[in-house]
């Protein structure tokens, strides 16, 4: 692709990335209907491939650990937090860095004491790399 103007180079980029935001910009989440847990993954295109997610709990009592997994063709990566149960923080955030561009799914799942699920969400992304 040497042989493309570098002013077309950044109008594809921009084009994608307005073409995902208002792709992501429509609900792709599915929550319980109690609406537990929500995700939040943001951005899309990043200069370091970090997939940022955003992760609302409803306070409770017997919450005990929450799992929030990225997972694409090529990559797999999860991250564990112990929640406090009602004293917990109605938001979490998670980082996972340098990731592969790519369609990924996030998964967030939340577990009782007793390690059965409570509540889990989904959400679908499109991560860009840094266009040269």
């Amino acid at each position: 692709m040497s042989w493309i103007p570098r002013w077309r180079k950044s109008a594809v980029v921009l084009l994608l990335s307005v073409a995902v935001s208002l792709f992501a910009a429509t609900p792709t989440v599915s929550v319980q209907a109690n609406e537990f847990i929500q995700l939040m993954v943001s951005p899309t295109l990043t200069e370091n491939n970090d997939l940022f997610v955003q992760v609302l709990v409803a306070r409770e009592a017997d919450n005990q650990l929450m799992r929030i997994t990225a997972e694409s063709a090529g990559y797999y990566s999860s991250s564990e937090v112990e929640l406090e149960g009602e004293y917990s923080p109605r938001v979490r955030s998670i980082r996972f860095r340098a990731v592969p561009s790519g369609w990924y799914e996030i998964t967030g799942t939340v577990y009782d004491r007793r390690a059965k699920v409570k509540g889990s969400a989904k959400k679908t992304v499109m991560v860009f790399g840094k266009a040269n």
